[in-house]
């Protein structure tokens, strides 16, 4: 199976909590891939990892549903647009510095949710059910 259809099943079959993560991890290699694109002075690759990475900023924005946890939600939101900021200002002016500062956004992030998920876990394989993290996101 080729990567790009492996990777496809895997989106299909993920739960929502997995898809989060999915979208998290995207969005940090395509901003360290941009890091090393400006390192290398190609900017036209750095420009590509740029939007990739923004698009998946903006999917974390607008994938969450302020139905459940409003102001969760107000605060990750405030945090992603950070971000998203960040990945603009770095790609304009080629400043891997701002990137750093996006990373670190969504490193924390990362971990917040893999904890999340692993709370969530135990509960999960004890009466069959999915983790609940669906209400967080849409």
């Amino acid at each position: 199976m080729r990567s790009d259809e492996y990777l496809a099943n895997q989106i299909l079959t993920a739960p929502p909590a997995q898809l989060h993560l999915l979208v998290i991890d995207g969005a940090i290699r395509f901003a360290k891939q941009a890091t090393l694109a400006l390192e290398d002075g190609d900017f036209e690759l750095a420009n590509d990892r740029f939007v990739r990475c923004r698009n998946c900023v903006s999917e974390l924005i607008t994938g969450m549903d302020e139905s459940q946890l409003p102001e969760v939600v107000s605060e990750l939101k405030g945090l992603f647009t950070f971000v998203y900021d960040r990945i603009v200002r770095a790609d304009l002016n080629h400043d891997a510095e701002l990137v750093n500062d996006a990373l670190q956004v969504l490193s924390a992030h990362r971990e917040t949710w893999l904890a999340v998920i692993d709370q969530e876990t135990p509960r999960a394989a004890d009466t069959g059910e999915l983790p609940d993290t669906a209400g967080w996101i849409g």
